[in-house]
């Protein structure tokens, strides 16, 4: 057996984000991720190790590595004690530094959005590749066992029918506070807002379901209604985006997403599959809940005389197992060290995931450009 491919992936965490105290935790499950936190870096030293001591020391790890100051990012980047490297840094920084990752060697898991735009992304694509190294976005719930069965579900044309339609929103009620001061609702930070932050999440289940049923294509986008900030930044969307089959030749032959996303309404993750013959229906789809994890189908059978129909319900549970953040990277390390220990193809292309996310932000960024005309349609199909 060769032991060097169950040494642990060793991950640098780039900045001291929020989100990345969830993924330390995840990260730290080793039985399962078979990853490592070594390092830590951030321009506060106080933040760095506030990350260390709240969610690391607490679960047996004291050996991190921190740099702090103006430097940090780069200093981590550089160093030898680091394979991989989680960004979680506002999206105007993200190109910079996952180029910075690559081109030091290092397989990198960058935060949703993946970029400002879908031509940075693209770059960040042909980097890894140029660099033989993984990239992957932070999505967790496509890692989600219960996402599997879903799709598995869905692709059952002779139970479920051909999908329609896709109704999902995704919100919560920021205070003022965050609504003022949050990087999500500042230009220079996170410049789609909830569009990218909370929209993401709509348009990837959207994308994944879209491409199990063979509904490829994108036709086209819309916002039908918005509200922006002072600084311009969307923090409310009503959003459009129609899927095309090509393989069906009849005249309505397209599968719309219609999604609301906003910083401005209560916690709300439901998501609304609809089937010719069934429809099923989830609602905590980004975020699960505790305890059983579960979605629930719907089927109309009309009656004995076929004079009135009645719906009928069913819950399915699915098999729980490690947490959808465990699972990401847990998967993460698999591909890094799939692309370690067999090398990159020279004619290799990237993994489907990474076409998809940089295809989940030609999405978002026609959203944003809809938005800029006023709500009109954006063809992507030309």
């Amino acid at each position: 057996m060769n032991t060097e491919s169950f040494k642990p992936l060793r991950i640098g965490i780039l900045g001291a984000a929020s989100i990345a105290r969830k993924n330390v935790r995840a990260i730290q499950q080793h039985d399962v991720t078979k990853c490592k936190v070594v390092a830590i870096a951030s321009r506060s030293a106080e933040k760095a190790n506030n990350l260390k001591t709240i969610h690391i020391d607490t679960n047996g790890q004291s050996d991190i590595e921190i740099f702090a100051g103006f430097d940090a990012y780069e200093r981590l980047i550089k160093s030898n004690l680091v394979d991989a490297v989680y960004i979680p840094l506002p999206t105007c920084l993200k190109k910079e530094w996952v180029l910075a990752a690559l081109d030091n060697k290092k397989h990198v898991l960058v935060e949703k959005p993946v970029a400002a735009s879908a031509g940075h992304y693209e770059t960040m694509i042909a980097a890894a590749k140029l660099n033989k190294r993984y990239l992957m976005d932070g999505t967790m719930f496509v890692h989600n066992s219960r996402t599997k069965h879903i799709l598995d579900h869905i692709a059952q044309i002779e139970r479920f029918g051909r999908v329609t339609r896709i109704n999902s929103e995704f919100t919560f009620r920021g205070d003022e506070d965050f609504l003022s001061n949050n990087i999500r609702t500042q230009k220079g930070g996170d410049l789609h807002g909830c569009v990218g932050d909370l929209g993401w999440y709509c348009v990837r289940l959207a994308q994944l379901v879209s491409k199990k049923v063979g509904a490829n294509d994108i036709k086209s986008v819309r916002v039908s209604g918005w509200k922006l900030n002072a600084e311009g930044v969307p923090i409310d969307a009503t959003c459009l985006v129609t899927f095309h089959y090509n393989a069906i030749q009849e005249r309505d032959n397209n599968c719309v997403l219609s999604f609301h996303c906003s910083f401005n309404h209560p916690l709300r993750q439901r998501c609304e599959i609809v089937g010719t013959r069934e429809s099923l229906e989830i609602s905590d789809f980004v975020i699960p809940m505790e305890g059983p994890s579960l979605f629930r189908l719907h089927s109309e059978e009309l009656t004995v005389n076929d004079t009135y129909s009645v719906q009928s319900s069913e819950v399915v549970d699915v098999p729980s197992g490690p947490a959808q953040e465990v699972l990401m990277w847990m998967n993460f390390h698999t591909m890094c060290k799939s692309i370690e220990d067999n090398g990159w193809a020279k004619d290799q292309e990237p993994d489907i995931m990474s076409l998809i996310s940089c295809e989940t932000q030609v999405i978002i960024d026609a959203l944003m450009e809809s938005i800029k005309r006023g709500g009109d349609d954006v063809k992507l199909d030309e």
